[in-house]
């Protein structure tokens, strides 16, 4: 009788086991400068310095290299920068309370249209014709031009190493974006390419993860501030059309953001604030389940 009791008691801690094991969160943050981040961290925010500012993040930037692989975030080089995604990161670890991971691809001065930035630089374009020729970038513009290209064969390779291979398995929970200063030359044709860009890469992790819901992927994007010397008000509406004709594309307005003297890159207070609305969309969305912040706009 003992040991039927010992057996159903087994078989029941299991199920709860399995039961108690959630699909790891994974966000993933793109664009060019502002999303790259550009506030050097002697103004990181307090409880963002240490030696482990991070107890839970896994985080992977795809960028120039994949390996599939997740390491630690770290602020150690005094002469280093930080974005708004690391702030995001913060909060989310604050709520989440367990292990999730951030895969990030930024490139700084980069466009989406193939001709609207410098030839050395690759791009975002995601046009059917222009992407089925073009590789990945990984590091050196003879790899390849295509940043779209970096960011998903990038997640595929974190797939394929490590996330398929949690016990819970993994969701992913939003892409995060910021970007639209560099095409300022080419604004007319930002409506098109802006649209084009977010169906590849929803179909491309939709590709990899077979979850139908990625066919609509969130999409959280903030606008240029007006006071960046780059500021395209043509390419600001061809976002918010597009963000009102397609499903789950978010805006987040930070046409009053404050910005460093280059009149470019939100400085260290702004990359925080930006860091925080990112949050508070993800907690509005209840992609992320915590509590939202109170923001207060920099002085």
């Amino acid at each position: 009788m003992v040991n039927y009791r010992f057996f159903l008691l087994s078989i029941l801690m299991c199920c709860l086991g399995v039961m108690a094991r959630k699909p790891a969160d994974v966000f993933i943050y793109a664009g060019q400068s502002n999303s790259d981040g550009r506030a050097f961290v002697s103004s990181l925010p307090d409880y963002l310095k240490g030696d482990c500012p991070y107890r839970y993040l896994r985080f992977a930037n795809v960028t120039t290299s994949s390996d599939g692989k997740f390491g630690m975030r770290k602020f150690d080089n005094p002469k280093g920068r930080f974005a708004f995604c690391d702030v995001t990161n913060y909060w989310i670890e604050k709520a989440l309370k367990r292990d999730f991971y951030a895969v990030k691809c930024t490139y700084g001065g980069t466009a989406i249209d193939t001709l609207a930035t410098l030839p050395k630089r690759p791009v975002w374009c995601a046009d059917s014709e222009w992407i089925s020729r073009n590789n990945a970038h990984r590091g050196d513009i003879t790899t390849g031009k295509s940043l779209t290209k970096s960011l998903t064969e990038g997640f595929a390779d974190c797939v394929n190493v490590t996330l398929s291979r949690l016990d819970g398995g993994y969701d992913v929970k939003a892409i995060m974006w910021h970007q639209g200063e560099s095409d300022r030359k080419k604004a007319g044709h930002y409506y098109k390419n802006f649209k084009d860009m977010i169906l590849y890469m929803r179909n491309a992790i939709y590709a990899v993860t077979g979850d139908e819901a990625d066919k609509t992927l969130p999409f959280i994007f903030g606008t240029v501030p007006h006071k960046s010397k780059q500021y395209s008000r043509e390419v600001e509406e061809a976002q918010k059309r597009v963000a009102a004709e397609l499903p789950n594309v978010y805006c987040i307005d930070l046409s009053y953001v404050g910005l460093l003297d280059d009149q470019l890159h939100f400085d260290g207070p702004w990359t925080e604030y930006v860091g925080k609305l990112m949050y508070n969309k993800l907690v509005e969305l209840k992609l992320v389940k915590g509590k939202a912040l109170k923001v207060r706009r920099p002085n």
